[in-house]
């Protein structure tokens, strides 16, 4: 992902769908992605859209815009030529003279889809999308434009050459662009276009297909390591059909990502129901029962073929990062804590405490495991309760009230419960009935200034109403985006909605 670096300069290889700079609180452009996560603390020297891929740069030391050309690949569906003009013009910016004109090439052509080439100043990302239009060759992706629809813009920066720097920076061709090329369909590519190269710098366990980002595909594949795990949400399907509709993806998955086998399940609304054997098939190698994947320089084990749910959820990973950078010294409870990810993360970043509660004694089982392969146990920082998290949350209330002189309020504090869940005595957990209640309890115990992180996957949840219920129990929420291998359209409902909520200086 990073095509270039010096003590001035970074350059970094930006996937289609990320914004250049975050455009709202609680996202992650790529500026914002690579001071979270890599430790950059950069600023961009131009535009590239969001829809767009390909090189973009970052200085250290403030806007400057740098001097140079970049060369930008095109594809529209229409033929410069059908126009009667020739394979090679140059075009002149409508709103003034001021800037200089670009250049563009016809390259090639395609099935349907015809490439181009244009010549431009660092940063004119905009500019050519809107000379193209005028020019009658409207991008894929850009409908405002004429353009057809299409799930990415079809701009992609391939080269810049700056003055003061003698090395070009160039991005590989994105896998889509390379598809159509070809005359392949690019659903699966378009996914990799929506990834590029940077979850692999974090780690090895990330989504490869996000549900429904295929369309008309209702299923999610994951990545752990050397393997795979396949998630078909249709529960009208029995195993065999939907492993025959989604094996094609999951055989991409494993050459693209150099995965040796996996598994493929049905996704269940309360899996406690059913037993496991039924639930899941494997495709290619058996993978190990247990294994470890990494995410920065942590492990974590998880396993595909033991537990209905792997152990590690992916779609916090962002998450976990932004407690880790600000949990030193900080006392954590992690509720629902499942196998304790979140206490590792924060532990691992020398939080005071981390108290993980559960009720499910082998989650925190698996937790203890997690300290242990993180060098973690020694510490006596992090605490495992098996215990109901509403039973716990009541006896803290109770401390706070009966001894408040004694009681340490916590300074993190992270929510995330299951949607739904059944116990063998009979007892049972909705999360829409419990949601408010956990709320405000949870802001009770909280510190001054401290955060707390409330989520959940109740994809057909209100979510206005998640929103409101923690607003009234923290006085601020932020909602933040959920990470780049989970993407998600204006339309579509919730995967997972995350709020990171505070309370005084220094809360949300």
């Amino acid at each position: 992902m990073i095509l270039f670096r010096d003590d001035h300069l970074l350059a970094v290889d930006k996937p289609a769908g990320m914004a250049a700079e975050a455009e709202r609180s609680g996202e992650l452009g790529a500026v914002e992605w690579l001071a979270l996560h890599l430790g950059e603390a950069v600023c961009p020297t131009g535009r590239l859209e969001r829809g767009a891929s390909g090189v973009f740069l970052c200085t250290g030391t403030g806007t400057q815009k740098l001097e140079g050309r970049a060369v930008y690949d095109l594809i529209s569906h229409v033929d410069v030529r059908i126009l009667g003009r020739d394979d090679v013009w140059t075009c002149t910016d409508p709103l003034g003279d001021a800037v200089p004109p670009i250049r563009f090439e016809r390259i090639d052509a395609s099935d349907g889809f015809v490439f181009y080439r244009a010549d431009a100043e660092v940063g004119d990302s905009d500019r050519i999308r809107r000379l193209a239009a005028s020019s009658g060759v409207p991008l894929l992706g850009d409908g405002s434009a004429g353009g057809r629809t299409w799930p990415r813009l079809g701009l992609h920066c391939a080269e810049i050459v700056c003055n003061d720097f003698s090395v070009p920076m160039t991005a590989p061709t994105p896998p889509s662009f390379a598809a159509l090329a070809e005359g392949r369909d690019p659903a699966f590519d378009l996914c990799c276009d929506r990834r590029g190269r940077w979850l692999s710098a974090i780690t090895d366990a990330f989504r490869a297909v996000h549900r429904d980002e295929i369309p008309g595909l209702p299923a999610a594949v994951d990545v752990y390591g050397d393997w795979f795990d396949g998630v078909w949400f249709d529960e009208s399907v029995d195993l065999d059909t939907a492993r025959a509709a989604l094996e094609p993806i999951l055989v991409r998955t494993a050459a693209t990502y150099g995965c040796r086998g996996g598994t493929m399940r049905i996704h269940r609304r309360n899996p406690h129901q059913r037993t496991l054997v039924t639930e899941t098939t494997i495709v290619g190698e058996t993978p190990p029962a247990r294994f470890t994947v990494r995410e920065h320089d942590l492990r974590y084990e998880v396993s595909l073929t033991e537990t209905q749910h792997t152990g590690l959820f992916l779609d916090q990973r962002d998450t976990r990062r932004r407690l880790a950078v600000m949990a030193a010294g900080k006392r954590l409870a992690n509720l629902f804590a499942y196998t304790c990810s979140f206490s590792v993360a924060a532990t691992a970043a020398a939080a005071e405490v981390a108290f993980s509660v559960d009720v499910a004694r082998a989650c925190l089982s698996t937790g203890m495991t997690n300290f242990e392969l993180n060098g973690l146990t020694e510490t006596k920082r992090g605490k495992f309760v098996q215990q109901d998290v509403r039973k716990w949350l009541q006896r803290q209330q109770r401390r706070r009230r009966e001894r408040p002189e004694e009681f340490q309020p916590f300074d993190l504090i992270v929510c995330d419960p299951p949607v739904f869940a059944s116990s063998k005595d009979g007892g049972s957990f909705s999360v829409e009935k419990e949601w408010r209640p956990l709320a405000l309890a949870a802001a009770e115990l909280l510190a001054d200034g401290g955060v707390a992180v409330f989520a959940n996957n109740h994809r057909g949840g209100d979510h206005q109403e998640y929103l409101r219920a923690v607003i009234d129990a923290f006085g601020t929420a932020v909602e933040l985006s959920p990470p780049l291998d989970f993407p998600t359209g204006p339309d579509d409902p919730h995967h997972v909605r995350t709020f990171w909520c505070g309370r005084g200086p220094g809360g949300a």
